[in-house]
């Protein structure tokens, strides 16, 4: 900064250290008081339902491959790793799931002691606002490109009348 933009401020009775302590303190708080018990049991089923809508886009993946050639993939990643054939699908499938792996730990780690409660607290939230973001991301994907090749394809599966 300046040394007479940090002059004015000071003139004006503004002080950023004195702002970005308070913000500091106000956010530890917010923090210490999240409830572990409640937001584990929120956690979890957001994590169930991420490795669910996983597993629906890869299985709507498949069904489209098997198709035929009017399949295209929009991805262009998985598109070239589909080309691979059966080893392309499978490194497809490893990058497909390798998020669920650090989700995981932040949605069961735990401090079995209670040494450690800020951070603890602070990898919980951000499991939270993660898996939020993740779940919406995904739902949108399987309800937008995927749900209707699923849905066509378990009215194919039902016995005629």
């Amino acid at each position: 900064m300046p040394k007479y933009l940090g002059c004015l401020c000071q003139a004006m009775g503004w002080s950023f250290g004195r702002r970005f302590s308070e913000a500091r303190e106000r956010d530890r708080d917010f923090i210490l008081s999240i409830n572990l018990k409640t937001i584990n049991n929120i956690l979890w089923p957001l994590f169930v339902g991420f490795l669910c809508l996983e597993f629906l886009d890869v299985y709507s993946t498949l069904i489209a491959l098997s198709q035929g050639a009017f399949f295209m993939e929009l991805n262009p990643i998985a598109g070239t790793l589909f080309s691979l054939k059966f080893i392309g699908f499978l490194l497809a499938l490893v990058l497909k799931y390798l998020p669920a792996i650090p989700l995981f730990y932040l949605t069961f780690v735990g401090d079995k002691f209670e040494t450690h409660p800020y951070e603890i607290r602070l990898v919980k939230f951000v499991a939270l606002v993660s898996l939020l973001a993740a779940d919406s991301l995904m739902l949108y994907i399987v309800a937008l490109n995927n749900f209707p090749l699923l849905i066509r394809s378990f009215m194919d599966g039902l016995p005629a009348k």
